[in-house]
């Protein structure tokens, strides 16, 4: 469960990264606008995507000893910390590539451990 919600969560970073270039090119929805580049905004999506990470890598990973799923997903934190004090394009190449990377460790960590609960 831990990792469907890490899933979720990193997709909505990533539909917040990719909707920074394409809001403006809408016009007319300046409070939405505004609200895209917020900080504020930033670290509401960042907070509960490094809590769900710290709930399922570490005792996930210790379950099905694959410790590469845990560097990947912290590596994928590590790099949407970093976007938020980037600018640009720089910024969006960071936070998208954050975003999948942690998509991607959750999805591989969630089928990990199915494999684990059915070889018990």
């Amino acid at each position: 469960m831990r990792d469907t919600l890490g899933i979720v969560a990193s997709g909505l970073c990533l539909l917040h990264c990719m909707l920074i270039p394409v809001l403006p090119a809408l016009g007319g929805l300046g409070v939405l606008v505004a609200l895209q580049g917020s900080q504020y905004l930033h670290l509401a999506l960042l907070i509960p995507v490094v809590l769900l990470a710290l709930a399922s890598f570490p005792a996930s990973c210790r379950r099905h000893r694959r410790h590469a799923v845990m560097i990947a997903g912290f590596s994928g934190i590590l790099l949407l910390v970093i976007a938020l004090y980037l600018e640009g394009i720089w910024e969006l190449l960071a936070s998208i590539l954050g975003a999948g990377l942690l998509i991607l460790a959750h999805w591989v960590n969630r089928r990990l451990i199915y494999r684990a609960v059915l070889a018990d």
